[in-house]
């Protein structure tokens, strides 16, 4: 059966278009609208991911789609409110008064409008299509196709699923014991009790966009040691109660973290929260795997899309070995969804994911039509990968666009802008010319054979680590050879290549150890600031031209149309 599967769609609306359980695309809106995590529903992803198909919706047997109906979201968000204690648990009147103005009227307001508007885009697709409203599905449980992602991505026989988010139809959290294809849910935890909205608030009470900028939040953490009257606030916040959190009037306190950042620096404030995510979660985690004798741990929801938790997992004693589904956040539930049912009822057999290069790719004519069209001087070379590892050893910035989009936050080679990592000033000038604010280094692509020289405590974490979404200790050899890579903490979140995952790629890094004897290059994603990372190759001409810096690897093609800074 086609079954065209679409994802919750007010953050990153995403499609994944399936024949069976044979993934066919899968492509997030934002890259195609070039709006960053883009909300609404996705006509653009549909429109693409049938016609390189060669498929219209009269082929699509099955709509699937990873949002309850109207009625269903609504009194699954509120419905939790009826039972949080907001007044008996909150410190002062002033806290309960504006915890209860926020989530009884604000949020409730904002988010029936949200979900209405959202429904409506729904219905006016259908009307408009004619697509049969009896082909289409749409009772599914929010966290349940996180699970889903995580544990069918994994391919483990046997994993403890745990997923956290801000909120999915009114739960933050959930456990599942995953056996043989079967899911058994142990537990979940109901909203307000949110560690993304706890992580959410110290974004935005530091001055960026929560549910888009918590990633800064990660990296800043690590300049100073939190202050202690931070870390009191947050632990008197989220706690850690054996088989569950709780999350207290993290509005109604809203104001006293916002007079914390003006007694303290950011980074003190933003490392309290990150100890506190950790500690919350790690313990979290940890009394589960305890409970169940599972070792190995998979995760998903966009919470995990925090490295630094991720290693902190990992390290529980006990557990073997991790997954974070590289489409940790919303965007990742139609993959989710497709495989829930595609392999329902069917005999369970163990299939990771092998990559997850499934958005569009581009002919040599398409890039040489835009290429030529930009009149760009452009030459065709016979061996890239030697090519742009030689350019790479010369010191060169390569921005390389080739194959086909990576599905997910990362920027795994195909769409990537790449750079030797000797260079530990690269992280001011390169993010001044890419108009970024960012308090992390810029990760690195290692050869996997060469993982060992670079990394520390590597058991356990390979598979996450070939999606960049897990950090690693890094070894003294790895600190000297790629400081540009290497946080202030003295960790590294690495993409581990190797000839089967992206052969051209893996070529590209193998050319550059030949010629320097390091075994990584850093790799940040191919974008200028709050732009999505490009998908077309009109996309990707018109980056670079903007950020006017090394040069351009399209395809078969080079540009060599800028210089690269020379480190001082």
């Amino acid at each position: 059966m086609i079954r065209l599967c679409i994802s919750e769609i007010d953050n990153d609306a995403s499609v994944a278009l399936f024949d069976d359980d044979r993934l066919l695309s899968a492509i997030s809106e934002e890259r195609l609208s070039r709006r960053k995590l883009h909300a609404g529903f996705p006509y653009r992803s549909i429109d693409e991911a049938l016609r390189r198909a060669g498929m219209t919706t009269a082929d699509v047997g099955e709509l699937c789609i990873a949002k309850p109906p109207m009625w269903k979201e609504m009194r699954a968000i509120h419905g939790p409110l009826r039972d949080y204690p907001v007044f008996s648990k909150a410190p002062s009147m002033t806290a309960a008064v504006l915890d209860a103005g926020v989530l009884y009227a604000y949020k409730a307001v904002r988010t029936g409008r949200n979900v209405l508007d959202l429904n409506r885009q729904i219905d006016g697709w259908l009307t408009r299509t004619g697509f049969p409203r009896e082909r289409v599905k749409r009772a599914y449980d929010h966290h349940f196709l996180h699970v889903a992602s995580a544990y069918y991505g994994s391919g483990f026989e046997d994993a403890l699923a745990i997923t956290a988010d801000g909120q999915g139809a009114g739960v933050t959290a959930t456990v599942y014991a995953c056996r043989r294809g079967k899911f058994t849910r142990l537990h979940e935890v109901k909203w307000p009790h949110s560690m993304g909205s706890f992580y959410a608030a110290v974004t935005k009470a530091l001055g960026f966009r929560p549910n888009r900028h918590e990633g800064k939040i990660t990296g800043l953490a690590s300049y100073e040691p939190p202050a202690d009257e931070c870390l009191a606030f947050c632990r008197s916040i989220a706690r850690s109660e054996g088989s569950t959190f709780t999350v207290q009037s993290i509005y109604g306190r809203y104001p006293e973290l916002v007079r914390l950042t003006k007694k303290y620096t950011p980074a003190q404030v933003a490392a309290a929260f990150q100890i506190v995510l950790e500690e919350v979660l790690r313990n979290f985690a940890r009394y589960w795997i305890e409970q169940t004798g599972l070792t190995r741990v998979v995760m998903a929801g966009g919470v995990f899309a925090n490295v630094k938790l991720n290693q902190r997992i990992k390290d529980i004693p006990g557990v073997e070995e991790i997954f974070v589904f590289p489409a940790m956040a919303d965007n990742g539930l139609c993959w989710g969804l497709g495989m829930f049912e595609a392999r329902r009822g069917a005999a369970f057999e163990p299939r990771p994911i092998h990559d997850v290069y499934w958005g569009p790719d581009y002919s040599s004519d398409q890039i040489e039509s835009a290429l030529t069209a930009a009149g760009l001087p452009y030459r065709r070379v016979p061996d890239v990968p030697a090519a742009v590892g030689d350019l790479l050893a010369d010191g060169h910035i390569v921005w390389r666009f080739d194959g086909a989009m990576e599905f997910g936050p990362r920027a795994l080679g195909n769409r990537s802008i790449l750079y030797q990592g000797r260079d530990k000033t690269v992280n001011d000038w390169l993010n001044k010319i890419l108009r970024r604010t960012e308090f992390m280094p810029f990760a690195p692509v290692t050869l996997a054979e060469e993982a060992q020289r670079c990394y520390v405590g590597l058991d356990g974490g390979r598979r996450a680590a070939q999606y960049m979404t897990v950090t690693f200790d890094c070894t003294p050899e790895m600190r000297a050879w790629s400081p540009a890579a290497v946080h202030v903490d003295g960790t590294a979140r690495p993409q581990l290549i190797d000839p089967s995952l992206n052969a051209a790629y893996y070529g590209i890094v193998k050319r550059y150890y030949e010629r320097t004897g390091i075994p990584s290059v850093i790799n940040t994603s191919y974008n200028m600031h709050e732009e999505p990372i490009v998908c077309s190759p009109e996309d990707g001409i018109r980056a670079y031209v903007e950020g006017k810096v090394g040069v351009l690897s399209m395809g078969s093609y080079l540009v060599s149309l800028y210089d690269t800074p020379r480190p001082t």
